[in-house]
């Protein structure tokens, strides 16, 4: 069944660029307007705080595309050595496509690794050497090729981590930050136009095992969530902690970044005149394109010069005894389900040690929640410790 439109204006990541734009793309190049106000005090401000100043996509230019440097691949969790999951009981991945359109691609990926690692004479997936950190990332594609753009972080993001100097863990929020960049250089360089209206949200968490920590990094709406469990005799409870915000166009600190670039942050116009949805970036008041509905992403590069960025917002926790569970998803699972409720749901199967009926209660959550189907691809990487 279709995805209802209403559904649609309030759900969408991207309102340019998508398939089912071109009678926008026809409307834009048939000369409306394509660039809004950005006064002279609002340039030299944004000048001065390093944020981009033009706010007219038209002249942004791609690179050819060009294949990506060599780089070496972390070892997938299924092939790493028990003695190398330490603290971590279960990894369990689920994912489901959007079923409200006929053909429709997957446009999340998901990554669960570590670092190649060699002992004297082992194999890459033998025994802890270097720092020993963990790898857990969710990526959100969308745009025309934002199933591309997604498949690119999952498999380069979590190798920039297990190549930074001196390991993740030597210092882990500057891995994070370098990690981010160097992918988004590799989606530019990769996707050359491509990249114009297609990009990703993503989380990355880095896991230190000895020392029992998480550092969360984050751009655009996907989620990290913790699942803390109570023990008290009486009411035993679980409680939700965010480890993530979700990066919006409308936080102050972000707008005021978009609006100094030369970006435009307002709802879509509905045909009756009022807003519809979420707060979006836009080139002019006119809300023509790229209509974003976050702050931060990877690749979006008509996005880039209006003040949305690539750089992670990085958080971190010390890991309690009372902490059982992450829950790392894309928009598709918190759209339609509350922090709280979807801890609740994977709670009481972890309970009866079924981390992967877990992932099907989830799945199925969101459908009824939905009506009976997928509207937006659902994706899942649930991390239970020891």
């Amino acid at each position: 069944m279709p995805m209802d439109e209403n559904v649609f204006k309030e759900r969408a990541s991207v309102m340019f660029g998508r398939p089912s734009s071109r009678n926008n793309l026809n409307k834009a190049q048939g000369g409306a307007s394509s660039g809004g106000f950005c006064s002279c005090f609002d340039g030299l401000v944004a000048s001065l705080m390093g944020f981009p100043t033009t706010n007219n996509i038209e002249v942004t230019s791609y690179a050819e595309p060009k294949p990506l440097a060599p780089i070496t691949k972390c070892v997938q969790w299924g092939d790493l050595g028990s003695e190398r999951r330490g603290g971590v009981k279960h990894v369990e991945v689920g994912t489901g496509a959007k079923e409200c359109s006929a053909g429709w691609v997957n446009q999340d990926a998901t990554a669960a690794c570590a670092a190649q690692q060699k002992k004297a004479g082992g194999d890459a997936a033998g025994g802890p050497t270097g720092d020993g950190a963990l790898f857990f990332c969710v990526f959100d594609g969308h745009g025309q090729s934002g199933h591309d753009v997604a498949s690119i972080c999952a498999e380069r993001l979590p190798a920039h981590l297990a190549a930074h100097p001196g390991g993740p863990l030597s210092n882990p929020i500057k891995a994070l930050e370098d990690a981010f960049k160097k992918t988004d250089d590799d989606i530019y360089r990769f996707m050359g136009p491509r990249v114009e209206y297609s990009g990703s949200t993503g989380v990355a968490v880095v896991m230190d095992p000895v020392k029992r920590m998480l550092y969360v990094g984050n751009v655009g709406d996907s989620r990290c969530v913790l699942g803390q469990y109570s023990p008290d005799a009486k009411c035993p409870t679980w409680t939700a902690v965010a480890l993530t915000e979700d990066l919006k166009p409308d936080i102050p600190q972000e707008q005021e970044r978009i609006e100094l670039s030369g970006g435009t942050v307002m709802a879509l116009e509905g045909e009756d005149g009022r807003d519809v949805g979420p707060a979006r970036v836009w080139e002019s008041a006119a809300r023509e394109k790229p209509g974003l509905a976050v702050s931060r992403s990877l690749g979006d590069g008509a996005s880039r010069c209006l003040g949305v960025i690539a750089d992670p917002v990085v958080t971190q926790h010390q890991l309690q005894a009372t902490d059982r569970f992450i829950l790392i998803a894309t928009d598709g699972l918190w759209d339609s389900l509350g922090n709280d409720q979807a801890v609740r749901v994977t709670a009481q199967y972890l309970d009866r040690n079924l981390p992967h009926v877990a992932i099907k209660a989830l799945m199925e959550t969101v459908r009824r929640e939905e009506g009976g189907q997928l509207v937006d691809d659902t994706t899942m990487v649930l991390v239970q410790f020891g």
